[in-house]
């Protein structure tokens, strides 16, 4: 709906116009009115109208002179100019102005009609035009975005050549002489409780505020992978590396202030050396992440914490076998990536890369053979596979697929190994019942952690661990009460219970009766 201001210095003509309108279909929810051009501003200023009815000859500010300053004010307002036979000299003047319609008095309701639904028209037109402009704006940001974190992964992982990047970056209006890789790593390690979508949200705040910063001061492209963001910083004068470089770590040091009064977080940062090649940026990125990796063991040593988290610099093979052996995926395919990075960063080409990639691939071969029952630990042709590797995202995505290969062989290999493990533990209960066992106890004979064990023995018998040993318990316990020999206090003590009172409590939630009471009715029941 639109609304409409009626302008005339004639009370009789505007109130015409309005009851035309009024009583017609038009699309038009409100109607306002004023008696001269200046009254006109002043509230064309508050009811914003859509189209304007204006007198050409009126006292003070005369139609056109109105029209003209709502033109300069309104750009997107329609003027339908309001004139007589012999006033229309003044139509030229109007025309300049960019006046959509004339209704000439006396006039016709029906043409009057007419031009406003023509107006009407032209509105409804423009508002779909913008629409669609603002939509397809909004699809071609999402598509720039999308562009921009693929180009930046792509350098990140070497898997772009100079001819694909000059052609990415003339798509983009972008020239590129020099530039250099940015790393920052945020460590939740101190936000254990937070759950991943407020995480989530705060590194969305985190780059989109990073971001802002560094927009005012210079070209850059970003991408954010789980807790890592990626900054490729390019299109400065030579021999601004290291003034950009403080303008960084200001932003940095700002944002992360702001986002610590929210959640307990660290960041660790590093910078690359320039290159004037972007197929050679790759190199820059893994300087700048064993350089963020250096600051964060850096503040670690010199902290009381005394122990260093996941993603620490000193990642070996063996910290990923035990992260394999445990199932982590996520863990394995950060410490995966960290060894390949040294591995990349360590080598002079690709070929050299290649070797210690092999080494990489015979030395979990010796993890595997030796800690578990599996077999194929180096994939076959593994070394024809490793000459047909060409970048770093390449290597990644052979080692990651891998490393799941092995990680589905060892959930396999667990799960046929669950029934026999769980008759194992079954048969320690039957033999240590009478004992003060724990189910600590059972999943250490298991060879499980209580956790995981806990969860599998409950899934498997329907009943918690507990609950299993303390029906064990009072099954046995009927089997002594019908001794008569046998005092209840002697067999709370030779079934595993500590406490008499608390046996008897246990035994009649269980049976329904105490455990003297079960002796006499079992007897009771007995024929003579």
């Amino acid at each position: 709906m639109f609304k409409l201001l009626v302008v005339d210095d004639e009370a009789i003509e505007r109130e015409a116009l309005k009851f035309i309108v009024k009583n017609s279909n038009l699309q038009i929810s409100e109607v306002m009115e004023a008696a001269n051009g200046q009254e006109a501003l002043a509230i064309a200023e508050k009811f914003e109208p859509d189209i304007v009815t204006l007198d050409i000859l009126m006292p003070g500010l005369n139609g056109i002179q109105t029209g003209q300053i709502l033109r300069e004010r309104m750009p997107e307002i329609k003027i339908i100019f309001v004139t007589a036979y012999d006033s229309f000299e003044y139509a030229h003047e109007a025309i300049k102005i960019g006046v959509e319609e004339f209704i000439v008095k006396p006039g016709s309701d029906e043409k009057t009609l007419e031009i406003l639904q023509s107006c009407i028209r032209q509105l409804e037109e423009e508002q779909q035009k913008k629409r669609r402009s603002e939509s397809l704006e909004v699809k071609i940001n999402q598509i720039t975005g999308y562009l921009e974190n693929e180009f930046v992964n792509s350098v990140v992982n070497g898997e772009i050549d100079e001819h694909q990047a000059v052609d990415y970056l003339d798509f983009m209006l972008n020239e590129f002489a020099e530039g250099f890789g940015v790393v920052v790593e945020i460590d939740f390690s101190a936000s254990h409780s937070v759950n991943h979508v407020y995480r989530n949200m705060i590194k969305k705040r985190f780059t989109q505020q990073l971001s802002s910063l560094l927009d005012k001061n210079m070209k850059f492209m970003m991408n954010q992978s789980k807790n890592t963001i990626y900054i490729l910083v390019f299109g400065y004068s030579p021999g601004m590396r290291n003034h950009y470089i403080r303008i960084i770590e200001d932003a940095i040091q700002m944002t992360s202030d702001d986002l610590k009064e929210q959640l307990p977080i660290k960041l660790y940062y590093g910078f690359g050396a320039e290159y004037n090649q972007i197929s050679q940026l790759w190199k820059s990125f893994a300087k700048a992440k064993a350089a963020a990796r250096d600051m964060q063991l850096s503040i670690l040593e010199n902290s009381d914490c005394g122990q260093l988290p996941e993603n620490s610099l000193e990642i070996t093979e063996n910290d990923l076998w035990l992260s394999i052996i445990n199932g982590k995926e996520e863990t394995v395919i950060q410490k995966a990536d960290h060894i390949l990075d040294n591995i990349i960063f360590a080598s002079s080409d690709m070929n050299e890369a290649r070797l210690k990639l092999y080494e990489f691939f015979i030395l979990m071969s010796r993890y595997l053979n030796r800690d578990s029952q599996l077999r194929r630990a180096v994939p076959e042709g593994v070394f024809d596979d490793l000459k047909n590797i060409e970048s770093r995202g390449e290597a990644r995505k052979y080692i990651h697929g891998y490393l799941f290969e092995i990680l589905e062989a060892l959930k396999e290999q667990k799960s046929n190994k669950t029934p026999v493990i769980l008759d194992k533990a079954v048969q320690f209960i039957k033999q240590n019942y009478q004992n003060n066992i724990t189910l600590e106890d059972a999943a250490n004979e298991a060879g499980f952690s209580t956790y995981y064990f806990g969860k599998l023995f409950k899934k498997t018998f329907g009943v918690s661990f507990i609950d299993y040993l303390t029906n064990l318990r009072i099954e046995q316990a009927k089997e002594l009460l019908r001794d008569p020999y046998l005092t209840v206090k002697g067999i709370t003590y030779q079934v595993g219970f500590m406490d008499p009172n608390y046996f008897t409590r246990v035994f009649k939630k269980s049976e329904g009766l105490t455990p003297t009471e079960y002796r006499i009715k079992f007897w009771r029941g007995i024929p003579k």
